[in-house]
């Protein structure tokens, strides 16, 4: 089976990191190709819904109701919370540059590196990078 890729969590939409996968993971979820993985509780795609104050349940009937990025957006903006851009960049830079804060985080992120076939690595850091790699848009 083809494994399925999001958008990078870099890529942005009305400025905020990571929105655009949200969306692709919403839609994927909706369709019953994420194999159980229940998005809307863990990772960054729990930490952008609780950003933004959707119910990640409404988030993803939006995102399965409406044809594109815009139109998501739109809703976002009325259904979520507002933010200053400056305080959308803080977020944005706070998940860009998160990385492993415990050994056992630390751990953990070493096993999904070497799994992802970059055992050794050093220039892999961050979460962010991680995804990147695994997914094959960091080489």
């Amino acid at each position: 089976m083809q494994k399925l890729r999001p958008r990078s969590p870099y890529e942005r939409l009305g400025g905020f990191v990571h929105l655009p996968r949200l969306i692709d993971k919403a839609r994927l979820h909706r369709k019953g190709l994420l194999d159980g993985y229940n998005y809307k509780t863990t990772g960054f795609d729990k930490h952008l819904l609780a950003f933004l104050k959707l119910n990640p349940d409404a988030f993803e009937e939006a995102a399965h109701r409406l044809d594109d990025d815009v139109a998501i957006l739109d809703w976002v903006n009325t259904n979520g919370a507002k933010h200053s851009p400056d305080a959308i960049e803080h977020w944005n830079e706070a998940m860009i540059s998160r990385q492993p804060d415990t050994a056992a985080k630390k751990a953990r992120f070493l096993h999904f590196l070497k799994e992802a076939g970059g055992a050794g690595r050093k220039d892999i850091r961050t979460y962010f990078d991680l995804i990147e790699f695994d997914e094959g848009r960091l080489r």
